[in-house]
């Protein structure tokens, strides 16, 4: 004989049935052994039948499925007493019997499980359970202890509603459950992500030795299935007593519940006892889900308003940070007679890593270095302005592009992780003859527009900066005749990307400079952006974008 025990939705009440046959059909139709008045339920949703002297259950075809302690029936499983099958909004409890013959207790019974027995079952399921049974009872000692929950409950749920920070709410809990359940130890953990767990608190009972548990096994159970468990003999039990976590830590009782809401688990508080002649209870179980459920909304909470403190704390740094960046970069360029010049960066992040800069050294000289360092963001952001500090003394110090190169890479090596480095292109323009000596440290190719729309690509001649001890660098010359334009860029303006995942690539750009090479700079700058946006078609761009274009004027 198999006794199942049916809570549907209110305003149904809970119900047992005995199913004294071989097999008992569960759903809405009245055709079936157990009806149950659950409009999710399918009207022949699920199957349990004996075999062999076991009990199992099934699947019958229903339209959202049926689950078994919180996992879903995929295939026929067994049940037995503690069991709880899930269908449509329900659940059915699998009901064992004592020796006399009786029915099993429900969660209602005070009464510890006899030793080696041992309680999982869904939180969900439990807090249903727990206010359809406080509704349909009549026992008076049960109503007197459901009414002192209901006031602890109520005193917590007050305690917690003061603004505290999430550690000291989580003591706050931890030291309700010992007050109302006085175990030996316990412990809340909190889920920092899949399969990452941390002890946020724990706390001992006066004379009390050994750290609470903390199993896999009983994360998984528990935080993850987002079942309560209740174990009157951890050795005795099948999931714990392989456990060597527990088993060797001497823990005899346990109760844990999951930690969770809408989002998501949270993680668990667990209470456990190594004292043999205090097994925890069926109720003890009920009172700390319930805690639990309480607890679980306020820890979302003040981890949220945490968070949020913490994103704003960190905008407010980012927003320093960019403010500090952008002096950094050129308020206004040299504007030599004869030549034009523009630069401008955009950042896809706060901050950004590229860097440029354009100085006259001298009356007839004028100095371009634009950067590109490893990485994005605040690391990328620090490193930028590593070098261009690096680079001012050699800027200064009239050294030729080869030997500033070389100088600035070696002090960026020694003072830089070995996988942080910088692409650069430096370029000197006399600006009487018109000449270029250039160093491309590992940069894009700079793109020199003749004034006939023939396009040089001006190429690498050494490594990127910062990527070896010592590292050779070469210095090439080309003559900018009236009319012709240089464009020097970073590749988060090559490597955008469509929603198709296709690069805006060099080709593309070549098009836009040969189109308005005649135009002025700004307004190149800006058909380039409108390309851009134009391509990606709002994907976000991956990269810093950094522009600067130098064109030798024709004369008047």
């Amino acid at each position: 004989m198999l006794r199942l025990r049916v809570v549907a939705p209110p305003p149904a009440t809970p119900f047992e049935r005995e199913i004294t046959g071989e097999e008992a059909l569960l759903g809405r139709s009245e055709e079936c052994h157990v009806v149950v008045p659950d409009r999710a339920v399918s009207r022949r949703h699920a199957r349990v039948f004996r075999q062999n002297g076991q009990w199992y259950v099934e699947d019958a075809g229903s339209r959202g499925g049926t689950r078994l302690n919180g996992q879903p029936v995929d295939q026929v499983s067994p049940i037995g007493p503690g069991d709880e099958i899930a269908i449509g909004q329900s659940t059915i409890g699998v009901q064992g019997k004592d020796r006399s013959g009786a029915a099993k207790r429900t969660s209602g019974s005070v009464s510890s499980i006899a030793p080696g027995q041992s309680v999982y079952k869904s939180a969900d399921a439990l807090l249903k359970e727990s206010v359809s049974g406080a509704v349909v009872t009549t026992d008076v000692d049960l109503l007197r202890r459901r009414a002192a929950r209901l006031e602890l409950l109520n005193a917590v749920h007050q305690a917690l509603s003061r603004s505290v920070a999430l550690d000291e709410l989580l003591e706050m809990i931890l030291a309700k459950a010992f007050e109302a359940l006085q175990p030996e130890e316990g412990v809340i953990v909190l889920r920092d992500g899949p399969g990452e767990y941390r002890r946020a608190v724990q706390r001992r009972a006066p004379g009390s030795v050994g750290d609470s548990i903390l199993s896999k096994t009983l994360l998984e159970e528990v935080v993850e299935k987002k079942q309560a468990a209740l174990v009157c003999d951890v050795a005795a039990d099948t999931k714990f007593g392989t456990a060597a976590s527990i088993r060797m830590s001497g823990v005899r009782s346990l109760i844990a519940a999951p930690l969770y809401d809408d989002s998501g688990p949270l993680g668990m508080i667990a209470l456990d006892s190594r004292a043999f002649v205090r097994p925890f209870s069926e109720d003890d179980l009920e009172l700390l889900t319930s805690l639990g459920a309480v607890a679980s909304l306020r820890i979302r909470n003040v981890a949220l308003m945490q968070e949020s403190l913490e994103r704003r704390r960190l905008e407010e740094e980012l927003q320093l940070a960019r403010s500090i960046q952008l002096g950094l970069l050129p308020r206004k360029l040299p504007s030599p007679a004869g030549w034009s010049l523009f630069g401008a960066s955009f950042p896809s992040r706060w901050v950004s890593g590229d860097h440029y800069q354009v100085v006259e050294r001298g009356e007839n000289e004028i100095l371009m270095m634009i950067s590109d360092v490893s990485g994005k963001g605040m690391a990328a952001a620090l490193l930028t302005a590593s070098l261009e500090a690096l680079s001012a003394v050699p800027i200064e110090a009239g050294l030729p592009v080869e030997e500033l190169c070389r100088r600035v890479s070696k002090l960026l090596y020694q003072r830089t992780p070995p996988a942080k480095y910088a692409t650069s292109f430096v370029a000197t323009v006399d600006l009487p003859s018109g000449r270029l000596r250039y160093t491309n440290a590992g940069h894009n190719p700079a793109l020199l527009v003749r004034g006939d729309d023939a396009i040089e690509r001006l190429g690498s001649t050494g490594v990127p900066l910062g990527m070896l001890p010592e590292a050779p660098f070469a210095a090439r010359e080309v003559d900018l005749a009236p009319g012709d334009l240089l464009v020097v860029y970073t590749d988060g303006i090559i490597e955008a990307f469509d929603p198709d995942d296709e690069e805006f690539g060099l080709e593309r750009l070549e098009e836009v400079c040969r189109a308005h090479r005649g135009g002025s700079l700004a307004e190149l700058a800006t058909a380039i952006d409108r390309a851009l946006e134009k391509f990606v078609r709002g994907v976000p761009y991956p990269d810093d974008r950094t522009l600067v274009t130098l064109r030798r004027e024709l004369p008047a």
